[in-house]
């Protein structure tokens, strides 16, 4: 179940936003996060050290960002010998994007 937040502003309807939508928006308001999304266009599970290959960033600055995507569920990750492989969690995210539409809709 979805834990609901409401923000109020003065002179303005209640707006009740999912706190897991919340932690996706500021997962996904991050440029390098979106583009290591992007990645996962071509396969569908890739370890870090091949994700970090696409990047002029450092390996641990690419640890940060694939860290803080997986705390906000939007990557999953399994750990195998030294290696940790990540997959992007589309139904989560597709059934996030979707409370987020069904509350512009009671909102307008």
């Amino acid at each position: 179940m979805l834990k609901h937040i409401r923000i109020t502003k003065p002179g303005k309807k209640d707006i009740y936003l999912c706190e897991e939508c919340l932690e996706l928006f500021r997962a996904m308001a991050d440029k390098t996060r979106q583009e290591i999304i992007m990645v996962f266009a071509a396969k569908k599970e890739i370890c870090a050290n091949d994700i970090a290959k696409n990047f002029t960033l450092s390996r641990p600055t690419i640890s940060h960002h694939l860290n803080l995507m997986k705390r906000s569920k939007i990557l999953n990750s399994r750990k195998q010998g030294k290696e940790v492989y990540y997959s992007f969690n589309k139904d989560y995210v597709i059934s996030l994007m979707e409370s987020v539409f069904e509350m512009i809709k009671r909102c307008c």
